[in-house]
């Protein structure tokens, strides 16, 4: 449960040959690479999730606000020791969802499994990925097998919440649950620019503040209509999306 380790590297110039790398720091024994992200990022999640034999997956999630209202969740899941494999992944999610994407690293040199990637399903609640196929249908399908990392992303206008997502594993056919950030709260309301749940003098202080072309990164919220100005357009909006508090 503790044979994984992972140390950093630096990255360098490309030449005809690839990458120049360059190790830095300690070696971090005794947990997989996939904490080198929390590691970096204070806001990603990592879990550690036990299949029905006790194989172990070490899963990482992270929600990433964008200028324009919503939120791009990644997600990560590495196979530690499950010989069970992962099968897929599902995330309730609510809000509207779109740019939904995965990635998993391509066997090759003759080893016998598939690299064909993971359908994806847009529900009413959730997203799923899945292999495509059982094990019994296939065994050589493109499970995630031990050692390997998958990567799941997609975007929502619903705001971060705590929720239950699905492992599913291969070769039993079963599945486990843990909990993690998933989009559950409601789409955010354009005019509240602080975020505190509320449209009032806060918010219009901060859209005075910003009058006029929009130059500063800060400032991109007041441009409630996107059309690199922020004015008497983006005031009407704000005061129309009013509640006090």
């Amino acid at each position: 449960w503790n044979n994984a380790s992972y140390r950093k590297f630096n990255v360098g110039s490309l030449t005809s040959t690839g990458y120049t790398l360059s190790t830095t720091g300690p070696t971090y024994q005794q947990k997989p690479a996939i904490n080198a992200w929390a590691a970096e990022f204070n806001d990603v999640e990592i879990d550690v999730v036990a299949d029905a034999e006790g194989g172990l997956f070490h899963a990482g999630a992270r929600a990433i606000e964008n200028a324009d209202g919503t939120w791009t969740y990644y997600y990560a899941v590495f196979n530690l020791n499950s010989d069970f494999s992962g099968a897929g992944f599902s995330v309730p999610a609510s809000g509207t969802i779109s740019n939904e994407g995965f990635y998993a690293v391509a066997y090759h040199s003759g080893e016998p499994y598939s690299s064909a990637p993971w359908e994806i399903t847009v529900g009413s609640s959730d997203v799923t990925w899945y292999v495509g196929s059982t094990y019994a249908e296939d065994p050589n399908a493109n499970a995630l097998r031990w050692g390997t990392m998958y990567n799941f992303w997609f975007t929502s206008d619903a705001a971060p919440a705590q929720g239950e997502v699905t492992l599913a594993t291969f070769k039993n056919d079963g599945a486990v649950t843990y909990s993690t950030i998933v989009p559950g709260g409601p789409p955010p309301v354009p005019g509240d620019l602080n975020g505190d749940g509320f449209v009032n003098g806060a918010d219009l202080a901060i859209l005075l503040g910003c009058w006029g072309e929009v130059t500063d990164s800060t400032c991109v919220p007041s441009d409630l209509n996107q059309d690199g100005l922020v004015n008497g357009a983006d005031l009407a909006t704000l005061l129309s999306d009013w509640t006090g508090g």
